[in-house]
């Protein structure tokens, strides 16, 4: 009986060695995940992005000139570079009276020119002699006075042949109408032939809102 099972015994351990030796390992290969295949391809055929945020496209514009112009009181008129305009009222602080759209006084000065403008809201039929006056701030003169287009604008004008200053002995004075304003102008020069040119100029760049 003990050599039955001396016997048994030994088959079983020859029995698992060559089972052992016999057999071979088998691979498992994992399934293929084709998802993620696809993903990776279209990745990879991505080109490549730029590490910098892309800024927008700059479109230039013109930028305005806004040297020898004045613009407030909804309008705007020209005048000499660096030869300011000055509020009048507020020079003189009366602060009851100071210039708005309906009526108003600038200056500007310097050793070679002056200049004087005015404007009023109309409260009847334009004349330009009402401006022409208050711009002169004394009796018309009875100089020729001449009516000429400037810039696409009736412009009333005279030349002065006195001028409060012996130093700007040539002065002219003019009036025009914009919408339901009257304006008027005048300016001493030292030279002749000056003051007309300085009108041309502020009425070139002279536009009103209405």
């Amino acid at each position: 009986m003990r050599k039955l099972i001396s016997l048994l015994v030994l088959l079983l351990v020859a029995g698992s060695l060559l089972a052992a030796c016999g057999s071979r390992e088998t691979v498992v290969t994992p399934p293929v995940d084709t998802a993620a295949t696809a993903v990776a391809a279209a990745l990879t055929a991505i080109p490549p992005q730029p590490t910098h945020t892309p800024q927008p496209t700059y479109t230039p514009y013109p930028t305005p000139n806004l040297a020898g112009l004045f613009c407030e009181y909804e309008f705007c008129i020209g005048h000499p570079s660096g030869f300011p305009f000055f509020d009048l009222e507020v020079l003189n602080d009366f602060t009851a009276n100071r210039s708005s759209y309906q009526q108003g006084i600038l200056i500007g000065f310097s050793d070679s020119l002056y200049i004087f403008l005015s404007w009023s809201q109309l409260l009847g039929d334009y004349d330009p002699n009402v401006m022409l006056t208050v711009a002169l701030q004394s009796d018309l003169p009875q100089d020729t006075r001449l009516t000429t287009d400037l810039h696409g604008r009736p412009v009333t004008y005279t030349l002065l042949q006195t001028t409060p200053s012996d130093l700007m002995s040539y002065g002219l004075v003019a009036a025009w109408q914009c919408g339901d304003r009257q304006f008027g102008w005048k300016a001493y020069t030292l030279q002749d032939g000056q003051a007309i040119d300085h009108l041309r100029q502020a009425l070139s760049r002279f536009a009103c809102s209405r």
